[in-house]
């Protein structure tokens, strides 16, 4: 066999074919030869342009082509290779995406090391990388502003690109006109058309698509790639961004395979953290962080899907529930935005009244439910929570230090999840969008009372 492998090389040395690729053998013999077929027993059928037909096996040859054999026996069965290979497309995008043509088995965290994103957050069952790069990095040759990276328990599930974003753009008057509204929507627009207009040379024209379903319903152009879908969508002018997620995933308008309910049940049960001080805090809650603008509504509620399996981008929630420049969303206008989406995924939103009891608390958290409460921030109430986490940490604060974002320096409207209580001390523990510094804060019940806007909700069964 050895011979006429031998034999096979000297042969056809110097044929070529069209998609042929150069092969050497452990001897230091070269061939150009096309692959017919990779078997399972690993064997390969060549053959050249002039029409030489033989099947050896992997061992044949040299460490990098056997490699390359393995890579094509994995990927059989999905499918002919589009005709841009996936280094073109990293290219293309300026950013190392990719690491072979399907990216859905890389593992998260490796690939949010390729393309520079930081951890934003990670549980026992998914984690989140995400970048601000403000318009100051570029992706497809245009300003990128937010860059996230979704993974499960392991692999990578989607990746998201904002553009341009209403509450991202600057308005340095303070003021927002009319006429301001209509210029930004007209600049996230031409945004939208020059990455789209950077696609079309590489991928061809793209199909009309939809993603999600009632008021989070989008119009997307699509285009396929090796079992990617890559979706652009210029909603309303309020944002311009591009979401890449499994194509099978795509067909379904977006949505994942569902958990059963006892499953998600346990699961959440299992997320309840009893500590010996008397703590008694939901884990596994994911991290967003809003960002530079007032995004405290849509972020907390995307955690809050997020973490009762349901998948959900502060973004398009945003736009849903008519956010405002810069931020400011209503409760009522983000619960009717929902409505579709939480009942699809067969749960129900819950109105809890106002009661900040530890007792009230504990019937919902002892479940593995999270709350989502309104308050008012204030700078008094923020020193009080980081005052508060400080001392029972063993730490002493030695001056106000500011919550971290520019929307609460001051007092106004805010959102947050009530994640713990501890019946012995009177305290509730408070999560924050604005990044992990802020993911465990406790506060005094007395406190707390003194903030809030009165109404509370859950999602739950």
């Amino acid at each position: 066999m050895k011979h006429i492998i031998a034999y096979f090389f000297i042969a056809l040395a110097g044929a070529t074919t069209a998609h042929a690729r150069s092969w050497t053998n452990t001897q230091g013999q070269n061939v150009e030869a096309e692959v017919v077929m990779v078997n399972p027993d690993n064997t390969v059928v060549l053959k050249t342009a002039r029409g030489k037909v033989v099947t050896v096996p992997f061992s044949t040859f040299v460490a990098e082509d056997v490699q390359h054999l393995e890579y094509l026996l994995s990927r059989k069965g999905r499918g002919k290779l589009h005709a841009v290979p996936w280094n073109e497309l990293n290219e293309l995008f300026g950013l190392e995406i990719w690491q072979d043509d399907l990216l859905w088995d890389d593992p998260t965290a490796a690939t949010a090391e390729r393309m520079k994103l930081k951890k934003e957050s990670k549980t026992d069952f998914m984690e989140n990388h995400r970048a601000y790069p403000l318009g100051k990095e570029k992706v497809l040759s245009e300003p990128v502003y937010t860059t996230v990276l979704y993974g499960g328990e392991n692999h990578v599930e989607s990746l998201s690109f904002v553009f341009l974003n209403q509450g991202d753009m600057p308005v340095p008057s303070g003021y927002v006109s009319p006429g301001t509204i209509k210029a930004m929507a007209e600049q996230i627009e031409a945004a939208g058309m020059r990455v789209h207009d950077a696609l079309v040379p590489a991928l061809g024209q793209p199909k009309r698509d939809t993603l999600g379903k009632g008021d989070l319903r989008e119009k997307v152009y699509r285009w396929d790639w090796n079992g990617h879908a890559i979706m652009l969508s210029m909603q309303d002018g309020k944002y311009a961004a591009m979401r890449i997620m499994p194509a099978d995933r795509a067909d379904r308008a977006g949505r994942v395979a569902k958990i059963t309910e006892s499953d998600l049940k346990k699961r959440m049960a299992s997320c309840v953290e009893r500590r010996e001080n008397g703590d008694v805090v939901i884990r596994n809650i994911p991290m967003i962080n809003q960002g530079p603008k007032g995004y405290c509504v849509p972020a907390t509620w995307e955690r809050c899907l997020r973490y009762m399996d349901i998948p959900a981008d502060m973004y398009l929630l945003a736009l849903a529930a008519n956010t405002g420049v810069g931020g400011g969303t209503s409760a009522n206008a983000i619960n009717e935005a929902t409505g579709s989406l939480i009942s699809a995924n067969g749960r129900e939103l819950d109105a809890i009244g106002s009661s900040l009891d530890p007792e009230t608390i504990a019937e919902y958290i002892d479940d593995g439910l999270p709350i989502m409460w309104y308050l008012i921030s204030t700078p008094d109430f923020q020193w009080t929570a980081n005052q508060n986490t400080a001392q029972r940490n063993g730490r002493k604060l030695k001056k106000k230090v500011k919550a971290g974002q520019s929307e609460d320096d001051s007092s106004g409207g805010h959102i947050c999840l009530i994640i713990g209580y501890n019946l012995q001390s009177g305290e509730i523990a408070i999560s924050d969008s604005w990044g992990p510094r802020f993911a465990e804060r406790w506060v005094p019940v007395k406190a707390a009372r003194n903030a809030s806007q009165g109404f509370m909700y859950v999602i739950k069964w």
